[in-house]
């Protein structure tokens, strides 16, 4: 019995979607483990990379909001 492309076609179209698929996974898994948190040199370094391109300059911050004063608990007598 000889079968021809007609009975093949389904899996002519899934199999590569399939491998496109996965690629795309393995590749987003790989970009999201690059992404770890910085250590303080590299921070420093990031900061002063972008306050040169003009990305952060004092007239984009926003002024600080003191901190509300902290109310003393009276201490409770130990009896």
């Amino acid at each position: 019995m000889k079968k021809t492309i007609s009975g093949y076609w389904p899996l002519a179209i899934v199999v590569p979607l399939a491998a496109a698929a996965y690629l795309h996974i393995c590749g987003n898994a790989a970009s999201r483990a690059s992404q770890a948190p910085l250590a303080a040199g590299q921070f420093a370094a990031e900061l002063a990379r972008a306050v040169s391109y003009g990305m952060i300059d004092d007239a984009s911050t926003l002024p600080a909001k003191p901190m509300r004063a902290a109310t003393a608990m009276p201490l409770a007598d130990a009896s």
